[in-house]
């Protein structure tokens, strides 16, 4: 069943219950008012002849006959009882129908003043030692309950019928974006990952679950993206390194190369293979910073980070002029400490790596941001700076790996990476806190 069904049906259900409680509350109310003004009008009927006859004859057993047969009329019928509940008079209704009211009956109703039995209403009035039972019909108050009941079926009928088109047209748009997005679902398990989302302008739940779904394909469609660029990328990279071992292994195996000569082979061979385990160890970086691993946050000082990679990368100062400029007021973080110093350390190999000997390097911090500047041979595009692979100086020896880490490692850590460079002025690589 599906949610419009469940939706338009629990609809139906409420809505039907709701009129039947209602009816019948209506009901009941109206049969006692209709019963009430029936009593009202058989004692407005009764009183007076019981006046009159109060006034001009003193004997109660004289009048009390004679009352109980002027009280009769279509509607009404009379009994007269004495003080133990025989019945020493009866009169029927002028149409000559006779009330079906059993001798216990007639005498349980004496201890009341008014009230309804079976299909009649009755009163009782005092009359001397006598007791004198009005009985009037029922049959109007049925037929005004049977048409109120009809009236009210036909009403509900028709409202039920009106509703039931307004409510599905109304819920058809209130689920149209269910709908929307179930068939985008299906589009997109068939494989249409360039499938465009659209986003809603609505601002209920449905227009945030659009706008939650939107950002959620669009991520989906860039991991895919990311992906094929991965696998393309890892296989030219791995490629490279793989050809020159294979082709160095078989010519060793035809023994082309002489034993003077293996020991530069080897050489040669192990720098393969570290390229390729560094290659290893920066992807395997990259994928656990994809895969959305929670990060080990803690309040960490700038001022130690700061030491501890002077005190690592101690020995740039013998060929660069390599300067960390602590703060002067107790700066913190909060930050993963170890991811925070891979991407610093990224920085400032890269920057040891283009700068000349003798050139500048600077670790500083500066209005929310950590900043790695150096006076190397700068970047003709620094606004690549980040993509996978991606590499200016294939002189150098690199994997073009090093600024992607950065660059996911800031967005992990909910800062931005900025770079501002230019061919043979330098570069400044800045970490800031959003």
């Amino acid at each position: 069943m599906s949610v419009r069904v469940k939706v338009l049906s629990l609809f139906l259900g409420l809505y039907i219950g709701g009129i039947f409680l209602i009816t019948l509350f209506s009901l009941l109310s109206i049969r006692s008012l209709l019963h009430d003004y029936l009593l009202d009008y058989m004692d407005y009927q009764v009183r007076p002849l019981l006046e009159f006859y109060r006034s001009y004859y003193k004997n109660p057993d004289y009048y009390a006959p004679l009352l109980t047969e002027d009280v009769v009329s279509g509607d009404i019928a009379s009994f007269l009882l004495d003080n133990k509940g025989r019945v020493l008079k009866r009169e029927s209704f002028l149409e000559g129908e006779f009330p079906n009211l059993e001798e216990d009956e007639l005498k349980r109703v004496l201890g009341t003043k008014r009230g309804v039995l079976k299909d009649y209403a009755y009163i009782v009035k005092s009359v001397g030692d006598y007791k004198l039972l009005l009985v009037g019909k029922l049959d109007r108050i049925k037929e005004v309950e049977r048409r109120i009941v009809l009236f009210t079926v036909g009403l509900v009928l028709f409202i039920l019928l009106l509703s039931s088109l307004l409510a599905t047209a109304y819920i058809k748009r209130l689920l149209s974006p269910l709908n929307y997005l179930t068939e985008v679902s299906r589009r997109i398990s068939k494989g249409e990952i360039s499938l465009e989302v659209k986003r809603s302008e609505r601002k209920d739940e449905f227009g945030l679950l659009e706008e939650a779904y939107a950002n959620m394909v669009e991520r989906l469609k860039g991991i895919i993206l990311w992906q094929k660029e991965f696998i393309r990328n890892i296989t030219h990279a791995l490629k490279t390194p793989l050809t020159y071992i294979k082709g160095q292994v078989e010519l060793m195996q035809a023994g082309i190369y002489e034993d003077r000569s293996l020991e530069e082979i080897y050489k040669n061979i192990n720098m393969q293979v570290s390229k390729m385990e560094k290659l290893i160890t920066q992807l395997s970086t990259l994928m656990r910073l994809e895969s959305q691993m929670p990060l080990k946050v803690e309040r960490i000082a700038l001022n130690q980070i700061l030491a501890e990679l002077e005190e690592e990368y101690e020995f740039i100062k013998k060929e660069r002029r390599f300067t960390v400029e602590y703060t002067e007021e107790n700066v913190e973080l909060l930050v993963d400490k170890e991811y925070l110093k891979t991407a610093l350390r990224n920085l400032i190999e890269n920057a040891y790596k283009y700068t000349d000997m003798g050139g500048k390097i600077r670790l500083y911090y500066e209005s929310g941001c950590i900043v790695v500047e150096d006076e190397g041979i700068g970047m003709e595009h620094p606004e690549r700076a980040g993509e996978m692979f991606y590499r200016e100086d294939h002189g150098k020896d690199g994997l073009g790996l090093g600024l992607s880490i950065v660059k996911a490692i800031a967005s992990k850590m909910n800062m931005d990476m900025r770079v501002h460079s230019k061919r043979g002025l330098g570069t400044k690589v800045s970490l800031c806190i959003i």
